[in-house]
């Protein structure tokens, strides 16, 4: 056996009610706290006001900072970390989806270090130090990225019109909220994107060529949570059992992705939401998919066969070879079902940005550790054939 390497450091606190720990635990780390988060919709305020008000009462000093926007920028990653370290804050709390909590994470690096959190990114040559990176503290209000759990932050630099990613023990948080109660306000299209996302990590980190049995064992558990659960969480946005095993498999994902790591899919779907902000992250990654597996499932066979079976248990009397052959068919459903089946021409990715992610996608380290590795006009090919729904 190959020697495994593990670390989870996150302390995570999960279940329903517990944002109202988020001012205990935070004010372990600091009495003054920069507060990330989104604008607030009507459904979303009162998670917001329970958050501010648990920080508040545990007499914690909150300043706020509500500018993250999907696919963060370093626009307002800049701007939160002059902010942090104008105001002296001792720690940084994102409370919100993967946009709030990826922004939190590079504030927390940004606003203390040399130059700005961009210059920290794993294309770039600085290192963050996990010693000078403020404490992080996240509730998550969404099922999906898995950010609570992971070394991750990522954004875009609209200049250059890429999206990159820190990649560092530094911006592991150091307590995670997991409350389902708080992902009752996601719509329909926002629950089923993000728990796609979680799907992905879970699948990407089970057929890694890194990975390994004790996170093959917790990936799919996450997997058959997800495609045993995702339709209903869409369709009963209120019912909190089902939101809580959806919340257990994000936790559960973002740990294989900590552990082990994403392939193919975020090499080509980040580079799109890089490139095109208006396509959430989730959105991009179900957009791949369906290509993506049929370049794959038959390069890691008894694996793909597992999942399909997950996905249609009518398929256990099937081989394992023919079995994995109905994986992408089964996820397309799933995708059909839940409403984010589409096209690279539906999401408006205009046609000559294609060249480009392919560049992107070949520079990507995810590309090469799939259990088949493409080569650029592979890459190119996928990509021609997502451009129309079939």
């Amino acid at each position: 056996m190959k020697v495994l390497q593990q670390y989870m450091p996150a302390r995570v606190i999960f279940g329903s009610g517990s944002i109202q720990k988020l001012g205990e635990v935070t004010k372990e780390y600091a009495n003054k706290v920069l507060l990330v988060t989104r604008p607030w919709s009507d459904a979303e305020k009162d998670n917001f006001q329970k958050a501010k008000e648990s920080l508040e009462r545990a007499g914690v000093e909150v300043v706020v900072y509500d500018k993250v926007v999907p696919n963060p920028t370093t626009t307002t990653i800049n701007e939160a970390s002059e902010i942090a370290r104008k105001e002296k804050v001792g720690a940084i709390v994102g409370v919100g989806g993967g946009s709030s909590m990826d922004t939190a994470k590079a504030v927390a690096v940004g606003a203390t270090h040399e130059g700005v959190a961009w210059d920290y990114v794993y294309t770039e040559t600085k290192v963050a130090d996990k010693k000078k990176t403020l404490p992080i503290i996240v509730a998550t209000t969404t099922s999906g990225t898995g950010s609570h759990a992971t070394k991750y932050a990522v954004f875009q630099n609209p200049d250059i019109k890429v999206k990159a990613t820190i990649v560092n023990e530094a911006v592991f948080p150091q307590v995670s909220i997991v409350d389902p109660e708080l992902m009752t306000s996601m719509n329909a299209f926002v629950t089923a994107t993000t728990g796609f996302d979680a799907f992905a990590h879970a699948f990407e980190s089970y057929t890694n060529i890194n990975s390994n049995p004790f996170m093959d064992m917790l990936m799919e558990e996450a997997m058959k949570i997800i495609l045993q659960n995702l339709r209903q969480a869409v369709a009963e946005p209120e019912n909190i059992e089902i939101r809580t095993k959806m919340a257990y498999a994000d936790t559960l994902a973002g740990m294989g992705i900590a552990n082990v790591g994403t392939t193919l899919p975020h090499s080509i779907g980040q580079p799109i939401s890089g490139k095109c902000p208006w396509v959430s992250h989730g959105q991009s990654l179900a957009l791949v998919y369906p290509e993506f597996l049929k370049f794959t499932q038959d390069y890691c066979v008894e694996k793909a066969a597992k999942v399909a079976r997950f996905a249609n248990p009518a398929l256990q009397s099937l081989s394992d070879a023919e079995a994995a052959s109905h994986l992408s068919e089964e996820i397309i459903k799933l995708q059909k079902d839940t409403g984010i089946y589409t096209s690279l021409n539906e999401l408006k990715v205009p046609r000559e940005e294609i060249e480009g992610l392919v560049n992107d996608a070949m520079a990507c380290p995810d590309t090469y550790v799939n259990p088949r590795v493409p080569t650029a006009d592979e890459v190119r090919q996928m990509l021609l054939n997502m451009w129309e729904v079939k």
